[in-house]
């Protein structure tokens, strides 16, 4: 009998921001069990699995998985393919291609990447469609797409800075007094995060969950308080007039870390500069008069007395401070007007206010938890809150917006792997993703094909009626995947990827310190290929070849020679030769203290004054901005034919449309799709448990079997996210959800975003700095209006399954 042995590999439920390491037991060269990862000290304990991680060592038995690449032989959307080879497949491929760049440009070819849900993300996965792009000249349609968007936009207007501010340790939460959950459902979601709060709350921390649903966190935390949707700004800004109301922030804080003193010419909304603009000003209340104080968080006058509040003359010109046009602007969030807008007490908006301010320690954890139109502006005032109380950086406080759980950021040498001729010689075309669209839908569209590397656009994206128009009239349709997903269905070819089980990678998002070496557990058990052998081949076949002469472990080794401390200053060095013999090397990170943004109470940040802007934002004075407000959503609460919220909320047992095709997921789910409604709201409507019903809006539709369920709020209808469109009676909720980005949810404000992005020094495209892909937009998936009624009518069912003609 053979022993068992181990290898690592990176979580086919990658998404959703665990990113978790597993263990993958094999023997007899099969899959017998998946275990946590067992880091080495100090994070040792720290290693998680979930329900989907046990059952992910399934996922590469399963018959449905793509087994060989496909050829459309029937009309396009009819689901009709014939297998053929690998070579028949690229050869085609890679000659439409020539074709199309011959008679149309490269830029007319569309290559969409988004690796939220690949494992190991920040991989091969990415990093290969990158280095294709970036030599052939395809066009980039991910700036700006409405994803997660508010907390960088937070981050952004407040340090300057978003990525590594987003990065959190969720083992900081244990030893804390209060934790506000607000906005996301941890619990369920997310194990990373949901493991932190249990330690917390053991700890002695009282949980209080904020949220729109009773879902699984509500039921965990100490007290919920529903929320109506979109609501969430006007209680925290009702909480920011409480402090300043009654003096109670932390002024020793304010004046260290922030712009609070800066003085602001009430006129133009700008910040007092000295007459070479290299000095902003404070009043100096001991002289009765400005005093200057260098920019890069330059030092106060020596035995200055600055007021953080006030309005005074300077050279002729009314001027006050940031925090006074802060307490000016907040006065007007009262708490009955946060009763009224998120329908909640004026008593419990206040005792909310006054358990934060009181607390010795304490944290608001959102966790890209808002989806609406309003949602940039909110995690600012989250930030906001963090700030006036002298908590972000604090041991034991601070505000999570995102939910990127990890410890320490580690950086990779990746710009010669996606990006081979230098960052000036890319070729690629980033275009921002509503202008995008305006031009793929007009008439005299300028593309004629689409790559789909990663993800599935059809399905994921809101509005799937768009893709559909996109791709219609398109010359070549790929996509490269495990699964035949709904984009896979609309496409010419459909090539078949491996599983995270049985390639090689490197993982490195979110493994406390850990640099971990993705070994193939097994054979692969389809006729599929991985990214650096796919793109390889393709690159020949379009004279791109030179480009792609390396294997894997030559790519790992770039990667490794980084400058980057945490990695360089490994000792021995870190190489693909000692991965291999160890699997798993911890960074050179310290043990304590753990990793949070704002650690430094030194730190100068990366904008022109050096302290935190968040108390006064001046980039955004001319749109009115300079001091945050609460924004209304696009398209909740003012249609009178789609009276109700839509809302597609993810659930525990799938991983975006991940293990939406292992019976035991599906069965866990309940088997089929099912719109929830609050019993009050079916009772006026005449609609019954276990009714057939329709959602719908002027996007489109689903049809499900209706559920009644008082965990949902009156007003609200939730169809869950995740089911394929096969899976539904009829429609799905792609069709119904809000443009994203759409011209009607990328605004001004969006385009100063962007705007600023680049005049900060920052590349637009994606494929060169990732975060390009978030710049300048607002999420908006839960920001959509819909009505319900009882369906009655005969259904028109969704296609159940693919035609497929073994070669």
């Amino acid at each position: 009998m053979s022993e068992e042995s181990f290898v690592y590999t990176a979580c086919p439920g990658w998404g959703d921001h665990d990113y978790c390491a597993l263990k993958t037991i094999v023997k007899d060269g099969k899959i017998e069990r998946m275990e946590r990862i067992v880091y080495s000290a100090p994070e040792e304990p720290d290693g998680h699995i979930c329900q989907k991680g046990c059952l992910a060592g399934r996922q590469p038995y399963d018959p449905k998985r793509l087994k060989a690449p496909l050829k459309r032989v029937g009309e396009r959307g009819s689901g009709i393919f014939e297998e053929i080879s690998w070579d028949q497949a690229l050869d085609e491929i890679g000659e439409k291609l020539c074709k199309i760049r011959d008679e149309h440009g490269p830029s007319s070819v569309v290559l969409w990447n988004l690796g939220a849900g690949v494992p190991a993300q920040y991989s091969f996965e990415n990093l290969m469609p990158f280095r294709f792009a970036n030599t052939f000249g395809v066009t980039v349609p991910l700036g700006s797409i409405g994803l997660d968007n508010g907390p960088f936009y937070a981050e952004f207007y407040n340090a300057g800075s978003e990525f590594p501010r987003t990065v959190i340790d969720p083992r900081i939460m244990v030893g804390t007094d209060l934790i506000y959950v607000w906005g996301c459902n941890p619990i369920e979601n997310q194990m990373r995060c949901a493991q932190n709060l249990v330690r917390a709350r053991e700890a002695g921390a009282r949980i209080v969950d904020l949220g729109l649903i009773f879902d699984g966190t509500a039921g965990f935390a100490d007290e919920f308080v529903a929320m109506k949707p979109a609501s969430d700004g006007y209680l925290a800004m009702a909480m920011v007039n409480y402090i300043l109301e009654n003096d109670l922030q932390d002024d020793a804080y304010l004046l260290a870390r922030t712009i609070a003193a800066y003085l602001v010419d009430d006129e133009t909304g700008q910040l007092i500069r000295g007459e070479d603009g290299g000095s902003f000003y404070v009043w100096d209340a001991a002289a009765g008069a400005p005093a200057p104080v260098a920019a890069k968080r330059g030092a106060y006058p020596e035995g200055a007395d600055i007021p953080l509040l006030g309005t005074y003359e300077v050279g002729g010109r009314r001027c006050s401070t940031a925090l006074q046009k802060l307490k000016d602007g907040a006065a007007e969030y009262t708490f009955e007007l946060a009763a009224e807008k998120c329908g909640i007490s004026a008593e419990d908006a206040e005792r909310l206010a006054r358990d934060w301010v009181e607390a010795e320690n304490a944290f608001i954890l959102s966790g890209y938890g808002l989806r609406y139109r309003n949602s940039n502006e909110t995690y600012r005032q989250f930030l906001l809150l963090g700030a006036l109380t002298g908590r972000l950086g604090k041991p034991g406080s601070g505000v999570f917006e995102a939910l990127q759980l990890q410890s320490w950021p580690l950086v990779f040498n990746d710009l010669p792997i996606s990006c081979p001729d230098g960052v000036a010689s890319v070729k690629s075309v980033p275009v921002r993703m509503a202008e995008w669209f305006a031009r793929a839908e007009a008439d005299d569209s300028p593309y004629k094909a689409l790559i789909v590397c990663s993800g599935n656009p059809v399905h994921q994206q809101p509005d799937r009626q768009r893709w559909l128009d996109v791709v219609r009239d398109m010359e070549l349709v790929v996509d490269y995947d495990v699964w035949l997903t709904d984009t896979g269905e609309i496409a010419d070819y459909v090539l078949p990827d491996l599983m995270s089980f049985e390639r090689e990678d490197l993982i490195t998002g979110a493994c406390y310190n850990h640099i971990i070496l993705q070994e193939p557990a097994i054979e692969p058990q389809v006729d599929g290929h991985e990214p650096v052998w796919v793109f390889s081949e393709l690159a020949k076949r379009v004279g791109l070849g030179d480009y792609f002469t390396l294997g894997i472990p030559e790519y790992i080794d770039i990667r490794l020679q980084t400058q980057y401390p945490l990695v360089a200053g490994i000792q021995p060095p870190v190489t693909y030769e000692r991965l291999k013999q160890e699997k798993m090397i911890r960074a050179a990170a310290p043990p304590e203290p753990k990793y949070t943004p704002y650690l430094n109470p030194e730190e100068v940040m990366d904008n022109e004054t050096g302290r935190m802007e968040v108390i006064y934002a001046e980039k955004l004075a001319d749109l009115g901005m300079a001091v945050t407000r609460v924004l209304e959503p696009n398209k909740i609460g003012k249609s009178a034919t789609y009276p109700y919220q839509l809302f597609t909320g993810r659930q525990r047992f799938f991983m975006q449309s991940s293990f939406t095709d292992d019976p035991i997921t599906v069965k866990l789910s309940g088997g089929t799709p099912a719109t929830r409604l609050n019993p009050a709201q079916a009772a006026r409507l005449g609609l019954a448990d276990g009714d057939t019903v329709e959602v719908f809006n002027d996007r489109g539709h689903v049809i499900t079997r209706l559920v009644l369920d008082e965990s949902v709020p009156d007003g609200t209808v939730h169809v869950w996210f995740g089911w394929r469109r096969r899976q539904f009676e009829e429609g799905t909720y792609a069709e119904i959800t809000h443009q994203c980005a759409g011209q009607d949810s990328q605004g001004p404000l969006e385009d100063k975003w962007f705007a600023d992005w680049l005049a900060a020094g920052h590349h637009p495209n994606p494929y060169v700095e990732s975060m390009s892909s978030l710049t300048g937009s607002t999420d908006c998936y839960w920001d959509s209006w819909c009505d319900i009624r009882k369906f009655e009518g005969e259904l028109t069912p969704n296609p159940q399954q693919t035609i497929v003609k073994e070669a």
